[in-house]
């Protein structure tokens, strides 16, 4: 199965609106984060 290698930022976003969170600091976070939660993810998959 292939690994995951990026988020989709437009999905990240939308929930982060569903969930009323902080707009502008889910768009600042998010591309510093982004690598570190793919690795997680990528770990899990192992």
């Amino acid at each position: 199965m292939g690994q995951p290698f990026a988020l989709d930022f437009t999905a990240v976003m939308a929930m982060g609106q569903a969930a009323s969170v902080d707009m502008a600091l889910l768009a600042d976070v998010l591309p510093a984060v982004e690598a570190v939660i793919v690795n997680r993810l990528a770990e899990a998959a192992e």
